[in-house]
C-alpha cells in the first residue's frame, strides 16, 4: 500500500477565521472606520503643532518686548544721571 496517496486533513475553522489549506472562504472581517481616525488624528496634530509654534512665536516677541523695555529703562536712567550731572553740584532736582 502506497502510503503518499492517502488525503491530507486540514483543521479549518471558516467561522473563526481560520484556515489551513488556504482554500476556504472567509466571512469578511470586522468593519473598522480607521479612516475617520487618521483623519482625526492628522487635524488634530496638525492643530497641536499650529498652537505649539503660535506659543514660541508669542513667547519670542515677548522675551524681545521685555529686553526692549529694559533697554529703554536703562538708557533713561542713564540719559536722566547724565542731565544731573550735567548741571553741577548746586543743581535742585
Amino acid at each position: 500500500m502506497n502510503k503518499l496517496t492517502r488525503p491530507i486533513s486540514y483543521a479549518c475553522d471558516p467561522a473563526r477565521r481560520y484556515c489551513e489549506c488556504g482554500h476556504c472562504v472567509l466571512p469578511p472581517a470586522r468593519n473598522i472606520d480607521l479612516d475617520a481616525v487618521a483623519n482625526l488624528n492628522r487635524a488634530t496634530s496638525a492643530t497641536a503643532t499650529f498652537l505649539i509654534l503660535i506659543a514660541a512665536l508669542l513667547g519670542l516677541m515677548a522675551v524681545g518686548l521685555l529686553r526692549t523695555e529694559s533697554a529703554m529703562h536703562r538708557a533713561a536712567v542713564i540719559n536722566q544721571e547724565n542731565i544731573v550731572n550735567t548741571k553741577g553740584p548746586t543743581s535742585w532736582h
